[in-house]
């Protein structure tokens, strides 16, 4: 696609492009199935079903089924634009086509932070089950890595850098070999605990039943017990998509196969493990989902199979113990490249500098991408030391680039009826508006506390998209662009500073004046703007700006707000949410333009290739 900033020398860049080397088309099928599968398997499949427990008792079955049904509304939508736009770092690229730059600034970034996040979880998890062997690596009184063990997570990002470095055929090999393990054992540990020790009473015979913590539970703590994290992994194939042989069959074919798969394994897994426990052993009251969370929470399954007290069981342990560390190693490896090829999108869309869009001439991966992506993922083991403290922001950043899915399908639609669709969404009616409002309600379940600093991390990175080539195409004088890029950064920093010491601390009256801050740094930032540019991407981000402001106040006085008695309880915000989420979707629709870029593509009825 053609840089947004360099317009009018696009014959030039055309040139310049055809002399450059692209990305290989090597990926099957099979490697888009894998690679979408891996990322749904990691550390997750190890922690997921206590943490669930925890929250929703013998109920998280169900919302592991609920958020599976929820997953596909969106997916579907992402498979269309897979196979409509099959570029490497995709989701960074689809709402750039129908609302322009800064909407999709917003949205790209977040899936940005999400990815960079998640690489450092997985080392973290790995580096936290090898503890058990390296006792130097964790500190188990303050639950974080000690100085070593940071060391040694920082030399596996590097390592699966390496890997990807070198090309995304040495990455295929070896990710069909951690695939093939992640995927085997599993299942083994099902079929085991299902034939070999199954207590069917633990499902409906202890205190509290079958919902001991309430219906609503498996919606509101699907986010906090890592179930959604479980699954955010399937847009993994859609990150891949510019190196497919066919993307228009295999991605979407891919991604939604390998939704069904994982979600009848995260199912699965999540009765085997409830049918499996031994109360007695774990010295827990039967009943006590907290107590049990917290005298197995640090290894779930192994603890579980020692537990039972049968010698294949027992033997199996070890086993589980080993892919503790494959089933993140798989995962890790894939969101290091998926990154990399975010920030290669990113750079390809004019958002980020021409560089990180760089090709390496002999191996053919986006080297300088990954490069950067691997610094930033170090960078983040230092205030983030721990698995629960990066998944949280992780997944929610990642819901929140999930709203491009629905929206930006619809509008394409609106614009561009005619354009070649590869794979089409059935009943688009309702899967369109359906896939937004899911994605919004995983927002919303966040909670706010989490909320808020991905409305503060987004403030923080707009920025980055004025200092850059888009700057140059809004055609005002640098001056300007430096003095609101300033704005923005003190502004927010301020806001910040002034809630956390201050504002906080006074209840519902501190935050109508901090969320009326930074509600007025998003309006403000974008009015000035647009008085000297009358650009169309003004308007149609508005959309966003809208939904950034109304999703922090609901979100501060709802169920999972930071009122002692919420103004909106359950079922009520929910209910208020939904309907948040359609007006703002349907604003969307109203504002979404035809792009130049997609003006492009629907005249030559090509998409270009990279």
């Amino acid at each position: 696609m053609d840089n947004p900033s360099n317009n009018s020398s696009s014959e030039k860049t055309q040139t310049e492009k055809s002399s450059q080397p692209k990305l290989k088309k090597v990926l099957t099928f099979t490697d888009i199935f894998l690679v979408s599968l891996t990322g749904m398997i990691g550390s997750a499949w190890l922690f997921s079903a206590l943490g669930a427990l925890n929250y929703m008792g013998p109920a998280a079955i169900l919302s592991w089924i609920v958020a599976a049904i929820l997953f596909v509304f969106m997916i579907v939508t992402f498979a269309e634009l897979g196979g409509l736009f099959p570029y490497s770092g995709g989701i960074a690229r689809y709402n750039h086509y129908t609302h322009g730059p800064i909407s999709n600034f917003f949205l790209s970034w977040a899936y940005l932070i999400s990815s960079i996040t998640t690489s450092p979880v997985e080392a973290v998890a790995i580096v936290e089950y090898s503890s058990a062997w390296l006792k130097w690596a964790w500190n188990p009184e303050k639950n974080v890595l000690t100085p070593e063990g940071m060391g040694l997570a920082a030399l596996l990002i590097i390592f699966f850098f390496i890997i990807q470095y070198i090309g995304v055929s040495t990455y295929q090999w070896f990710n069909r070999i951690i695939t093939a393990l992640k995927f085997v054992i599993p299942v083994l540990t099902i079929i085991l605990i299902f034939t070999m020790y199954f207590d069917g009473r633990n499902f409906m015979g202890l205190p509290g039943g079958f919902f001991p913590f309430g219906a609503a539970s498996i919606l509101t703590g699907s986010i906090i017990s890592g179930v959604v994290f479980a699954y955010e992994g399937f847009e993994e194939g859609l990150m891949y998509a510019g190196e497919a042989k066919n993307p228009q069959r295999d991605v979407p074919l891919g991604i939604i196969t390998a939704l069904f798969v994982v979600a009848a394994i995260y199912i699965l897994l999540q009765v085997a493990y409830i049918g499996g426990i031994n109360w007695s052993a774990a010295r827990v009251s039967p009943g006590d989902w907290t107590g049990l969370y917290n005298a197995w929470g640090s290894s779930p399954f192994y603890y579980e199979l020692v537990s039972t007290g049968v010698p294949l069981l027992v033997g199996f342990a070890v086993i589980i113990a080993i892919d503790a560390i494959l089933s993140p190693a798989g995962t890790f490896a894939a969101y290091v490249g998926s990154t990399a090829r975010q920030i290669f999108a990113m750079a390809k869309i004019g958002y980020l500098p021409e560089i990180f869009g760089s090709i390496h001439k002999k191996y053919r991966t986006p080297w300088v991408a990954l490069i950067f992506s691997t610094i930033i993922a170090i960078i983040f083991l230092m205030p983030f030391p721990t698995w629960y403290s990066i998944m949280s922001v992780s997944v929610s950043a990642a819901v929140y680039s999930y709203m491009t899915g629905g929206i930006t399908a619809h509008a394409l639609k609106k614009l561009v009826p005619d354009l070649k669709r590869p794979y089409k969404t059935p009943f688009w009616q309702l899967f369109y508006p359906a896939a937004f409002v899911v994605a919004s309600l995983f927002v919303y379940w966040s909670g706010w506390s989490v909320v808020n600093v991905i409305i503060e991390v987004l403030l923080i990175g707009l920025p980055l998209l004025f200092l850059g080539p888009y700057g140059k195409k809004l055609s005002v004088s640098r001056s300007f662009i430096y003095a609101i890029s300033l704005f923005v950064w003190i502004a927010t920093g301020s806001a910040i500073g002034l809630y956390y010491y201050v504002l906080d601390g006074m209840g519902i009256q501190g935050f109508i004046i901090y969320w009326s801050l930074v509600s007025l740094i998003q309006i403000i930032t974008l009015s000035l703007i647009w008085l000297k540019t009358k650009s169309p991407d003004i308007k149609a981000s508005s959309w966003l700006i809208i939904y950034n402001i109304v999703i922090g106040i609901v979100s501060y006085i709802g169920s999972l707000g930071a009122l002692s008695s919420p103004l909106l309880p359950v079922p009520y915000d929910i209910i208020v949410m939904i309907i948040v989420s359609l007006l703002v979707y349907y604003i969307g629709l109203k504002v979404a333009y035809k792009t130049e870029d997609l003006e492009k593509i629907e005249k030559t009825g090509i998409v270009p290739e990279e």
